[in-house]
């Protein structure tokens, strides 16, 4: 391992056994916790801490196969958007951690975003997928949860040549806000098919967001599930009310 991105990453905020741990599993790609604890040389118990703190991080995740954690790391280049105060040295080791990245990267079916940092990291991901953006149920929570965040996040977002389609939920909060300032098509669901849990349509990924004291996301990577969400949002297009502001 180079000692340029262990250094780099501790300095950044990581312990040295979350750095270990999370080099380990951009060279293995998909892996058990015990796989990464015998290639880390570390104890098992250290891995688990580690591995749930890089989740909280936004830095790892996880697919549940026959009721076992598969860990995975999450694109190192998420680190610049949770770690500003080292952002100039963060973005010094990006490009060899990429390469890691890139040649294990396996597709991932699901994945579990928690917390802000979570949410940070999926919105990341609307952003990076380039793709027309479809949601259902907003509630605008994310403009006071996410706050300036949100701001850069929406102002990315106008620069790209995407269509977003937004059917807001009618007790949603920040809604003025929102439409003012993200280029996009906006209706309201008819008030008896409002919902707590938001749905996002994006390429070829589906998520449901649930905004709670913790929030929670399970993104869904699969081109037949996306379409029928697809389906039920132009079916909701068409019997939601049109505005602007």
């Amino acid at each position: 391992m180079s000692q340029k991105i262990m250094e780099g990453l501790t300095q950044a905020g990581l312990t040295k056994t979350e750095t270990k741990v999370y080099l380990v599993l951009l060279e293995l790609g998909e892996s058990l916790a015990g796989k990464i604890a015998d290639n880390a040389n570390l104890y098992r118990k250290n891995v688990y801490d580690a591995l749930n703190n890089l989740h909280k991080k936004g830095l790892v995740s996880f697919v549940i196969k026959s009721n076992r954690k598969h860990w995975q790391a999450i694109d190192p280049r998420r680190i610049s958007s949770i770690m500003n105060e080292k952002l100039e040295l963060v973005r010094s080791i990006i490009p060899g951690l990429s390469e890691k990245f890139k040649t294990k990267i396996k597709t991932r079916e699901v994945i579990y975003f928690e917390g802000l940092r979570g949410m940070k990291s999926f919105y990341d991901d609307m952003y990076k997928e380039g793709k027309n953006i479809y949601i259902i149920g907003a509630t605008g929570k994310a403009y006071t949860a996410l706050k300036y965040f949100i701001h850069s996040w929406i102002r990315k977002m106008n620069k790209i040549r995407t269509n977003i389609y937004v059917l807001w939920n009618s007790d949603s909060i920040n809604r003025g806000n929102f439409i003012r300032e993200l280029k996009s098509n906006n209706r309201v669901l008819p008030r008896n098919f409002s919902t707590p849990t938001q749905i996002f349509i994006y390429g070829n990924k589906s998520a449901i967001l649930m905004w709670s004291e913790e929030p929670l996301c399970v993104l869904i990577k699969s081109k037949e599930i996306t379409n029928g969400f697809k389906k039920y949002s132009n079916f909701m297009w068409g019997l939601s009310e049109d505005i602007h502001y």
